[in-house]
């Protein structure tokens, strides 16, 4: 699980890979703060296409002043 967390507004964005039934990469978005939360899926059949878009993601969080928390 890759963490982020922006602790100026108590927001948090975590990545999370996990395997379906039929073999193929999901990955789970959970983000929110402290009212909300949102849970969200993605299906990757390629391992490269599913790094592709963690580093995406990862590129953007850092840019929106979020921290790398690792655990």
């Amino acid at each position: 699980m890759i963490k982020f967390e922006n602790r100026s507004n108590g927001r948090y964005y975590y990545l999370a890979v996990q395997r379906d039934m039929l073999n193929e990469y999901v990955l789970i978005i959970m983000r929110g703060g402290r009212a909300a939360n949102i849970v969200r899926r993605m299906g990757f059949s390629s391992a490269l296409v599913l790094q592709d878009r963690i580093d995406q993601l990862s590129k953007r969080r850092l840019q929106r002043g979020y921290s790398l928390i690792h655990s």
